[in-house]
């Protein structure tokens, strides 16, 4: 049977004294922070040495699943918002080409009209 230890500090998890650090850098402090609780507590539990290397094991399987679930997530989530851009992306274009057509269309025809009524004027008797 697995023993589950209580967290020590139940703080939620603040940004490390250097605010400029890497995303990467302050998970691993807070795992290493996490860790050397951990490891505080069974060192003053008498346990055999298979159930402590067991229950790291756990430990560390528990904290690298949710964060790959959590990357998984974000990657899935990064996948949806390209196919999302892109297709938005297209749109954009056809009806920046319409508009370019359409604007065409108007300059030609404007310039028929204007063609149409200087020669109305010069055939109009003076």
């Amino acid at each position: 049977m697995q023993k589950i230890y209580p967290r020590t500090n139940p703080a939620p998890f603040k940004a490390s004294e250097n605010s400029n650090a890497l995303p990467a850098q302050r998970i691993e402090e807070a795992l290493r922070e996490s860790v050397l609780q951990n490891a505080e507590q069974i060192r003053h539990q008498p346990e055999n040495t298979s159930q402590v290397v067991t229950d790291v094991n756990c430990f560390a399987q528990r904290v690298a699943g949710g964060s790959l679930d959590q990357l998984d997530d974000a990657i899935m989530g990064l996948g949806q918002l390209r196919d999302f851009l892109h297709s938005e992306g297209e749109r954009i274009q056809m009806e920046i080409s319409g508009y370019l057509q359409l604007n065409h269309l108007a300059i030609d025809s404007t310039k028929s009209i204007v063609d149409n009524i200087v020669q109305w004027k010069k055939a109009a008797p003076s």
